[in-house]
């Protein structure tokens, strides 16, 4: 299962696996909300989130291999 780092506007930085971004931030909120994603930053892939129209904070995904040296 993907892995996903989120940072709210208020609150800690966490890590959550989930299917998707949308259901990332809604097992975050622990509840059934409209998830609306920005487009992907360039380079640090952020996006931003929208719950309910409202800013809520920001979301990239979090590949483990990334930091892997061989």
């Amino acid at each position: 299962m993907p892995q996903f780092e989120i940072a709210p506007t208020s609150g800690p930085v966490a890590f959550v696996r989930a299917r998707s971004a949308e259901d990332a931030v809604a097992r975050q909120l622990a509840e059934t909300a409209v998830v609306e994603l920005g487009e992907a930053e360039a380079g640090a892939g952020w996006q931003e989130v929208r719950v309910g129209g409202q800013p809520w904070g920001r979301i990239r995904s979090r590949d483990r291999m990334r930091f892997r040296r061989d």
